[in-house]
């Protein structure tokens, strides 16, 4: 190794959180960055708002790392995990996945200004099948918000996803990560909190596969 290489980190996990605004993808980004701090590893994260047009895009990076890390944003092609909180900001995001990530899909949709106005259509779910098909990459899928609003309010609908993508990653330990969101949520929201956590952990998706 060269005097001006740096040495590969043992240890990296990068995770995009894609939703619109009011979705709280910032307050399950913070959970997870405060998971990843408890257990001793470097935690560098922000947030990019898209176009207003778009319906407030909000994107959440969150890089953990072993060792150094240059920069907040991860770069396209090398995201570990991809979690779209909504149909369109999944496949608009869906070029920051590397070639061994995973996505989870939230089974919602948000029109957006152009669709409402009737100038853009927005696309059937067959139709976003049929995109993300076209890549040979894990994903996970599911009602998050109907699971929320069926536990009585679609705000959780971040913690029914939280839930899911510790099940899913063996990134992460259940128990520690309840208790952050027990810890971080105010008084008023605790208990729904943990009930949309809990049933995201528990609940077992319809589509779970392997796109090919």
């Amino acid at each position: 190794m060269s005097a001006n290489e740096v040495p590969l980190s043992k240890m990296k996990k990068d995770i995009i959180i894609a939703g619109v605004g009011g979705q709280g993808n910032i307050f399950a980004g913070a959970v997870i960055c405060s998971y990843a701090i408890e257990k001793g590893y470097n935690v560098a994260g922000t947030e990019t708002i898209g176009a207003a047009q778009r319906g407030g895009s909000v994107v959440s990076h969150i890089r953990i790392a072993d060792g150094p890390i240059h920069s907040p944003l991860i770069p396209a092609g090398t995201a570990d995990v991809l979690v779209g909180m909504e149909c369109l900001e999944l496949l608009r995001n869906f070029h920051m996945l590397g070639p061994n990530g995973w996505y989870l899909l939230n089974l919602y949709r948000v029109p957006t200004v152009y669709t409402n106005l009737g100038i853009d259509r927005y696309p059937t779910m067959e139709e976003i099948f049929e995109s993300l098909n076209l890549h040979d990459l894990k994903g996970v899928s599911m009602p998050a918000t109907a699971k929320a609003v069926e536990l009585g309010s679609s705000q959780i609908t971040n913690m029914v996803l939280l839930g899911v993508l510790v099940r899913e990653d063996g990134f992460f330990d259940q128990a520690r990560v309840r208790a952050l969101v027990e810890t971080s949520s105010p008084a008023r929201f605790r208990s729904s909190n943990l009930d949309g956590f809990d049933a995201g952990y528990d609940f077992r998706p319809d589509v779970s596969q392997s796109l090919s």
